[in-house]
């Protein structure tokens, strides 16, 4: 997961309930490792709303099942993103409620046809 990172890279949630910043390879590592070690599987559906110009503007669904769910039904997270690429890697990636939140502070909403 680093390596689609930046080694300066900014993560940054938003939302109400959000995680907070991190910064660098170092703060990401623990973060991503508390995602992928708090479930028994995962998956995640992404829909790019716009881009310009290394900015990518996303609406995603991530479905989730935990260890101890017993139904196996699983939960469904619904969010936004704006991810800012340069030189191949993600620089900085800003978590939203959803896609539409996302698209509004990107200010990218005129290149949604």
């Amino acid at each position: 997961m680093l390596a689609l990172y930046a080694p300066d890279a900014v993560v940054v949630d938003r939302r109400q309930l959000g995680l907070g910043q991190f910064d660098g390879h170092a703060e990401l590592r623990p973060y991503y490792a508390s995602i992928f070690h708090a479930v028994e599987a995962l998956n995640e559906d992404i829909r790019v709303l716009a881009e310009r110009e290394g900015t990518v503007v996303a609406h995603c669904e991530t479905w989730a099942r935990l260890p101890n769910d017993r139904t196996g039904a699983g939960i469904t997270t619904p969010y936004g993103l704006i991810v800012q690429v340069r030189d191949g890697r993600i620089q900085r990636l800003e978590v939203f409620n959803d896609g539409e939140d996302a698209l509004t502070e990107s200010g990218l909403r005129d290149q949604v046809e």
